[in-house]
């Protein structure tokens, strides 16, 4: 196994540009980050491009599970130092793993006869979001 500790590896390079909308739009790719995400990507069949694997995260017991390796070393790995990792993740506390994952086509139309489903995101105070509505009506 060869360990990149270059910032300046061409690969290393192209990952970085990923944080970039516009890079991402460009590739069809997108990052994603920690092994529970990962491990969501092999069970949903998704394209992953590559997995990139920190060498410190090797010696932690939790990455180290002997099932979760043996699926990732059916895609394209490659492993770096911590310090390159910390280039490549915006996470304070990083798992030590992220994948490059092939956006999926987005040419599916919305059937508007169907039931529609509202998601609602961040809200902090489910109690204060019912106040706020009865005080509409």
């Amino acid at each position: 196994m060869q360990v990149i500790t270059s910032k300046d590896n061409e690969a290393i390079k192209n990952i970085r540009k990923l944080k970039e909308k516009k890079y991402r739009d460009l590739t069809g790719t997108y990052i994603i980050e920690g092994m529970k995400m990962i491990k969501e990507a092999i069970e949903e069949n998704a394209n992953i491009k590559q997995i990139v694997v920190c060498d410190d995260c090797l010696k932690d017991e939790g990455c180290t599970e002997q099932k979760f390796l043996y699926q990732i070393a059916k895609y394209e790995c490659i492993y770096v130092s911590s310090k390159v990792f910390g280039l490549l993740t915006d996470v304070v506390n990083p798992q030590g793993m992220l994948a490059i994952i092939e956006k999926e086509n987005g040419e599916e139309k919305i059937n508007y006869n169907d039931d529609i489903i509202i998601v609602l995101d961040g809200i902090q105070d489910p109690r204060k979001f019912r106040n706020n509505f009865k005080n509409c009506r």
